[in-house]
C-alpha cells in the first residue's frame, strides 16, 4: 500500500485481505472506512458476501454498523444470505435484534424483501439458521412480506425449490400457511406451476398434496393453478392435477375462461391434447360466448383441428356472432382460413351483428392478403354491413391505401354510397387519413366533384355536405389541405369548395368553428373561406364559435374581421343607407342644373 491507493481498497480488504490489511489502509485514510461502492454496500457488506466474520468484526468495532443499509435498503445479513454466508448468518444472528425490535432475518429492504425470502430461494443451510433461531414473538407471517405481499414459501416456490419449500411447511414456528396469497391473489402452488422443470412439478406436487383446495383456488383475476399450468404450458403439472390427483380441469376465471381457452388461443397442443383428454368441453364459452375454437383460429391450426373435430366440426359463434373463420381473419392467419374453407365450407354472405362478413372484418383490419383470399374463395365486394357501408368504405376510414388499392383492382365500385349517402371519400376525410385520400382521388380516381346541369360541383351527401364538410367535422387539417389543393390544382368547380353550402346553409368553416377545430378553422380561413358567411339560422361563423363556447375561435375571427348577424345586419345598413344618401345627393343635383 502507498500511494496508489484508492477508496476502493477498503471494500476489497474488507472481503479478501486481513485485519492487518485493513488497519494501515484506515490508518492512512480514516475516511474511507465508510466508503461505498456503485451500489452503495459497505465495507461490512463486502466481509458478508465473502464469509469473513473476523473482518465483520473488526469493521464493527472501527465504527460500521449491522444495520447500514445500501441503495436498496439491503442490509449484510441480506447479502449473506444472498451469497450463501453460513458464517457471517450465524454472526449477526447472536448479535441481536435491530434497532427496531426485529429479529436480523425479518428486517426488509425498501422492496419489503427479507434475509428470509432470500434464504428461501435455494440456499436451505441459510434457510434453516434462520427457521432455528424464530423465537415465540417473531410475526414471520405478518413481517415477511414483499411489497407485493409474497411470504418466503412464495419465493420458494417460485424458484422451484424442493428443499425450501419442504422446510418451511414442515415448520410451525414460521407459521406460513400453504395458501397464501399475495397482493394480486397468487399462492405458493399459483408461483410454482410456472417453473417447467422436474423440481417445478415436485414442489407442485408438495403444495397440492398439503393441501389440494388450492388448487382450485383462485387469483384476482379468477385464475386457478390449473389455468396458469395451461397458459405456461407446463404439461407434467397439469398431469399431476389431472391424472394423478384426479382434478376437475373445467374451471373458470372472472371471465368464464377455462384452461381449455387458454391453451387453445397460446397454441399449446399437447395441452389441448390432455384437457379435452380429461374432460374438458369444447363448447364452453366464457362471457362474450366465445369458444375455445375461436381462440385457436387466432394463431393454431392444429388446435383447431381437434377442437372442431371433438365438436364434429359445428359452426360455433360469439355473442358479436362472429364465427372462428372471422376470429381467423381479424388475427390475419391465413393458415386457419384455408383450413375453415377446405374444412367447413362457410356461409360467403355471413354477417356478425354488426352486418360486418368477413370481408369487411378483413379490410377493417386492413390485411391485404387475407382480403385477397377472401375474394380468391368467393367473398362479394358489394357486400353492405347495416350501415350500407361496403369494404371499400371501411378501408378507406382506416386509411388501409393498399387494401383500397386492391378492392378497387378488383372490381369494387368507387362510388358505392352508404346509408347517409357517403361515398369512400368521405370515410377518408372522416377518418383523417389524408394520404389514403390523396391516392385514392389523385391515383385510383375517386370522384370528389360531379357534373350536375353541365357544372361542375363538389359531391354531397343526404345533408348535402362535401368532403371538406366531413374533413372539418372530424378536425383533421391534412385532409382539408388535400381537398383545397386537389381544388386548386384542377380549378374546376363552378365556386369555391370553401363557400359550398350544405342545406342548412353552413359552410365547412361553420362545422369547424361549432366543433371547436381551431386547426381546421385556420386551413380554411386560408383556403379562403369567408368568416361572415351566414347559414340558414341567421348565424355567422362566429356566432357559432360564441354559441359552442370555443373562446380562442372567436377571439381569432374577432381578429379577422368577422362579425355577429346582427352586427353584420347593423353594418349593412349603413352602407346601404350611405349609398342611398349618395344617390339622393346626386339627382337633387340633377334637378338644379336643369
Amino acid at each position: 500500500m502507498g500511494d496508489s491507493d484508492s477508496p476502493g481498497d477498503i471494500l476489497y480488504y474488507a472481503a479478501e485481505g486481513s485485519q492487518a490489511d485493513i488497519e494501515r489502509l484506515v490508518k492512512r485514510h480514516r475516511e474511507w472506512i465508510t466508503h461505498r461502492d456503485n451500489r452503495g454496500r459497505t465495507a461490512a457488506m463486502h466481509a458478508a458476501i465473502a464469509d469473513n466474520v473476523r473482518n465483520l468484526q473488526f469493521l464493527m468495532r472501527k465504527g460500521l454498523s449491522l444495520w447500514d443499509t445500501d441503495n436498496g435498503g439491503a442490509t449484510p445479513l441480506h447479502w449473506a444470505a444472498q451469497c450463501g454466508s453460513a458464517k457471517v448468518v450465524r454472526f449477526i444472528l447472536q448479535a441481536g435484534k435491530s434497532p427496531q425490535g426485529l429479529s436480523p432475518f425479518l428486517v426488509a429492504d425498501k422492496d419489503g424483501v427479507t434475509p428470509i425470502h432470500i434464504a428461501a430461494c435455494g440456499n436451505g443451510k441459510i434457510l434453516q439458521l434462520f427457521i432455528d433461531a424464530v423465537s415465540a414473538t417473531d410475526d414471520v407471517f405478518g413481517l415477511a412480506q414483499d411489497k407485493r405481499g409474497r411470504g418466503p414459501l412464495h419465493y420458494a416456490a417460485s424458484k422451484a425449490s424442493v428443499e425450501s419449500v419442504r422446510l418451511i411447511l414442515d415448520s410451525p414456528a414460521l407459521g406460513l400457511p400453504v395458501d397464501a396469497r399475495d397482493s394480486c391473489g397468487l399462492t405458493p402452488l399459483m408461483c410454482a406451476v410456472g417453473v417447467p422443470s422436474a423440481q417445478g412439478v415436485d414442489v407442485c406436487r408438495l403444495l397440492a398434496r398439503r393441501k389440494e383446495m388450492s388448487i382450485t383456488t383462485r387469483n384476482r383475476d379468477g385464475l386457478s393453478a390449473i389455468h396458469l399450468a395451461a397458459i405456461a404450458n407446463n404439461l407434467q403439472v397439469l398431469k399431476l392435477f389431472a391424472e394423478e390427483m384426479g382434478k376437475n380441469v373445467e374451471v373458470f376465471d372472472n371471465e368464464n375462461r377455462t384452461p381449455l381457452h387458454y391453451a387453445a388461443e397460446q397454441g399449446h397442443y399437447e395441452i389441448v391434447q390432455l384437457l379435452l383428454a380429461c374432460g374438458a368441453r369444447s363448447t364452453t364459452s366464457d362471457k362474450w360466448d366465445a369458444s375455445p375454437a375461436h381462440y385457436a383460429a387466432q394463431f393454431s391450426v392444429s388446435c383447431l383441428d381437434i377442437i372442431l373435430a371433438k365438436n364434429n366440426y359445428v359452426e360455433i359463434k360469439d355473442r358479436e356472432n362472429r364465427s372462428c373463420l372471422m376470429w381467423a381473419v381479424c388475427a390475419g392467419n391465413v393458415e386457419v382460413i384455408e383450413y375453415l374453407v377446405r374444412k367447413t365450407s362457410p356461409d360467403r354472405q355471413a354477417r356478425d351483428n354488426h352486418g360486418f362478413t368477413a370481408l369487411h372484418l378483413a379490410a377493417m383490419v386492413g390485411n391485404e392478403n387475407i382480403c385477397k383470399v377472401l375474394v380468391r374463395q368467393g367473398w362479394n365486394l358489394s357486400e353492405r354491413d347495416k350501415l350500407d357501408n361496403t369494404p371499400l368504405h371501411l378501408a378507406a376510414g382506416r386509411g388501409h391505401t393498399d387494401v383500397v388499392r386492391f378492392l378497387v383492382t378488383a372490381g369494387a365500385n368507387m362510388n358505392e354510397k352508404d346509408a347517409m349517402d357517403r361515398t369512400p371519400v368521405y370515410w377518408a376525410c372522416f377518418g383523417g387519413q389524408a394520404h389514403t385520400l390523396y391516392c385514392m382521388i389523385k391515383e385510383l380516381g375517386f370522384e370528389w366533384r360531379t357534373v350536375d346541369k353541365h357544372r361542375r360541383v363538389p359531391i354531397t351527401d343526404a345533408l348535402g355536405q362535401t368532403p371538406l364538410h366531413a374533413a372539418a367535422f372530424a378536425g383533421f387539417t391534412a385532409c382539408i389541405n388535400v381537398l383545397l389543393n386537389i381544388e386548386a390544382e384542377d380549378d374546376c368547380l363552378i365556386s369555391p369548395l370553401t363557400g359550398w353550402k350544405d342545406k342548412h346553409g353552413e359552410t365547412a368553416l361553420h362545422i369547424a368553428c361549432s366543433r371547436g377545430k381551431m386547426d381546421c378553422v385556420l386551413a380554411l380561413l386560408k383556403g379562403g373561406a369567408a368568416p361572415n358567411a351566414v347559414n340558414d339560422m341567421r348565424k355567422t361563423c362566429l356566432q357559432c364559435a360564441v354559441d359552442n363556447k370555443h373562446s380562442n375561435i372567436a377571439e381569432y375571427l374577432r381578429s379577422q374581421g368577422a362579425l355577429l348577424f346582427n352586427e353584420l345586419s347593423e353594418t349593412a345598413a349603413r352602407v346601404i343607407q350611405s349609398w342611398w344618401r349618395r344617390v339622393l345627393v346626386r339627382r337633387r343635383f340633377r334637378k338644379v342644373r336643369r
